[in-house]
């Protein structure tokens, strides 16, 4: 793979400077972070590019997210009304008789980019090795659409999912919600706002990588967060800004999870990557989760780094670790809510 993008002495030598920090990754990471290294060099860092540059450039890496996704025999997209406007929903039927249990994906990208097109393979994967159908989620980004709206969005879709879903062999009473990086935090932020309704039909939420906090001081920024490891602490403070623009946004627990009384919430699955800015927030999640009363699972993945699930057809450890986010997944949803 790599040999297909490098080559030219140029380039091997300002991969050079990243080679000490990837050797204790996972090998097939270092791989694959070579040959997208090698494709990004010479573009400004995200904090410099417009929303719509992030964007363009997040659809140009389809081919490292897409890599391995299995075929799935069903999918379909539909346009729902939510605040926003009208979003799309796409769902992945892997062969499982209706009315079926169901995890709605919140896709990550900061909150400024990412979508169902991009989130296609792991959505797949998800649907493929949970035995699940899977619907995914187009909600709106900011930061032409700061919070609340992205939120807004996810929990119109789930509602959309209880009360029309039937006509895509959704069972109402048997959904669960994945979401990874920003989608962690609206996974997150959306089992809150549902149990503050007294009417939460989501049975369990897998959390991958999430930011829940708005600390960028952390042990493990201050580790991890130069730049060497898919996600810098520069990025994570802009995508923060883009999302939460104001001062209240950042003090609202729906925004800001660390905030919230977490009492109450469905099991969690809280999966952190080793080498990622954003560990921190995920042992601080697990410790409040646990003292709120909450049953979780935590899992450290071992040598990876952030959005390590969006390449999972290139890492092969990464397989068992999906596999096991789908066991979860299948228990929580083996009992109607």
């Amino acid at each position: 793979m790599a040999e297909r993008v490098l080559g030219q002495p140029e380039t091997e030598a300002w991969l050079a400077q990243f080679e000490a920090a990837w050797a204790p990754l996972d090998p097939h990471l270092r791989a694959v972070l070579r040959s997208i290294y090698a494709r990004l060099r010479g573009l400004p860092p995200p904090v410099e590019l417009s929303p719509a540059e992030l964007r363009r450039i997040n659809a140009g890496l389809s081919f490292y997210f897409s890599a391995g996704a299995p075929a799935v025999p069903y999918i379909e997209t539909r346009l729902i009304s939510a605040p926003s406007g009208r979003v799309r929903v796409r769902l992945y039927d892997p062969g499982v008789a209706a009315p079926a249990p169901t995890v709605i994906l919140l896709h990550g990208g900061g909150w400024v980019m990412g979508s169902i097109d991009t989130y296609d393979g792991f959505a797949r994967q998800i649907a493929y090795r949970s035995g699940l159908r899977c619907l995914s989620v187009d909600y709106a980004l900011a930061p032409e659409h700061p919070f609340p709206m992205p939120l807004a969005d996810c929990i119109a879709a789930i509602q959309w999912a209880v009360s029309e879903g039937a006509a895509l062999g959704i069972d109402a009473q048997r959904m669960a919600v994945i979401g990874d990086s920003s989608g962690a935090n609206l996974a997150l932020a959306t089992c809150l706002a549902l149990r503050d309704t007294g009417n939460n039909p989501i049975c369990g939420a897998a959390l991958l990588y999430g930011a829940y906090s708005l600390d960028l001081d952390t042990p493990s920024q201050r580790a991890y967060g130069g730049g060497s490891y898919f996600l810098g602490t520069a990025d994570i403070g802009r995508y923060l800004n883009d999302y939460l623009p104001d001062h209240a946004a950042q003090k609202n627990p729906l925004a800001v999870p660390v905030l919230a009384d977490l009492a109450g919430l469905p099991p969690l699955y809280i999966a952190a990557c080793e080498f990622d800015p954003l560990l921190n927030d995920s042992t601080r999640l697990e410790a409040l989760a646990t003292a709120a009363g909450v049953r979780n699972e935590f899992h450290l993945w071992k040598g990876m780094v952030h959005g390590a699930v969006s390449l999972m057809g290139w890492i092969d450890a990464m397989s068992p670790k999906v596999d096991h986010i789908g066991g979860f997944l299948q228990r929580v949803t083996s009992v109607s809510k």
